[in-house]
């Protein structure tokens, strides 16, 4: 045989098994399109449904957040000065009121005893005049000045005392104390941060929720949580909530505060944070397809009567396979699942698969 003739032989057998792969499909094909084209044109498709149950639900949201420090401050001198004290450790844990820097003051303290010695004149002086008032041998008006001079001196002395008392560091709560930024003989003035103080018997976890999940979360709900690094589960209580929705993010901000009684939690941990909503005895729940976004919210399908209708519904809690129902459905309704880029308001459908809250 040529070899001319031998090549057309193996192409007409190749094209001949083409064809017959391809055939079978073309025509499923085609069937296909043509029995979609009859439903269409009849009016009348098939649907899968879900009828809808009231049953008791509870979920938890997850999210993220925050460690805080219950009390945190950073520690400045109200005056400015040369540091001639030093008194505490860095890392150190230190009680209320601990004497923790000082600057210089002397020039105050040689104020402070000189107007000492003018009061102990002055209270003589007044004491004095008291007496020779009580014998009538001087007028009021000399009393009052005496006793108008000795209250100028005491009330000279408190502001010393106070201008003393800004040139000392105290520790307003007791805490754990961070890294110091100042040695002793430097210069500091208001600005300047000496160190961090931080109260962390107990830790406060700050976290948002979506705006949906709002009215399901009160003070004293429960949290758990988790740091990054550690599989442990910490417990907390939610005791303060933010009046206000975040319009940017649509979330709400939210703290709670838990026990850190061996001081593991440290601020400004990353968390887990997960959130037990509260129970709803006779909650909706559809599932995640039945629901169509559209621009003003969410709607579904409902069968009645033969007839598909639709109806605007408010969403709560999402699941990965059903979706909280707030408003728009009660229990006995038949919500669409499938058809439902098909149908339109007062179409007749027929009924294929029902599903019930048991079979998710």
């Amino acid at each position: 045989m040529k070899p001319a003739v031998k090549i057309t032989l193996i192409g007409v057998i190749v094209l001949v098994i083409g064809i017959a792969f391809i055939w079978p499909r073309l025509s499923s094909d085609s069937d296909q399109s043509s029995t979609q084209q009859t439903r269409v044109n009849s009016g009348t498709i098939t649907v899968d449904v879900f009828l809808t149950e009231a049953e008791s639900f509870s979920n938890i949201v997850r999210t993220t957040g925050n460690v805080r420090s219950d009390e945190e401050i950073y520690l400045q001198m109200e005056s400015s000065g040369r540091i001639v004290q030093i008194g505490f450790d860095e890392g150190a844990y230190v009680s209320e009121g601990t004497l923790l820097a000082k600057i210089n003051s002397d020039e105050l303290q040689a104020q402070k005893r000189r107007v000492e010695a003018q009061i102990n004149l002055a209270k003589i002086r007044e004491e004095r005049q008291k007496n020779l008032l009580e014998r009538q041998a001087i007028s009021q008006e000399d009393y009052d000045i005496a006793l108008n001079e000795l209250i100028t001196l005491e009330a000279e002395l408190d502001n010393i005392i106070a201008q003393l008392d800004r040139r000392e560091l105290r520790a307003p709560f007791s805490g754990r104390i961070g890294l110091r930024n100042v040695s002793p003989g430097a210069m500091v003035n208001s600005n300047d941060v000496i160190a961090s103080l931080q109260k962390l018997d107990q830790v406060k976890i700050e976290f948002t929720v979506p705006e949906r999940h709002r009215q399901s979360i009160d003070i004293g709900s429960e949290v758990v949580f988790r740091i990054q690094g550690s599989d442990e589960r910490y417990n907390a209580k939610v005791y303060a909530l933010e009046p206000r929705i975040d319009q940017g993010t649509r979330t709400v901000r939210l703290r709670a505060r838990a026990e850190n009684p061996n001081q593991r939690i440290l601020p400004g941990a990353f968390a887990n944070v997960d959130i037990a909503l509260r129970e709803i005895p006779d909650a909706i729940l559809i599932p995640s397809e039945s629901l169509v976004p559209e621009m003003t919210g969410f709607k579904v399908y409902v069968y009645e009567d033969g007839k598909v209708s639709s109806r605007e519904v408010q969403i709560g809690t999402r699941t990965d396979r059903r979706v909280l129902i707030t408003e728009g459905l009660s229990s006995g309704d038949t919500v669409l699942t499938t058809g439902l880029l098909q149908v339109r308001d007062g179409m007749e459908v027929k009924i294929g698969e029902t599903k019930r809250s048991g079979d998710l």
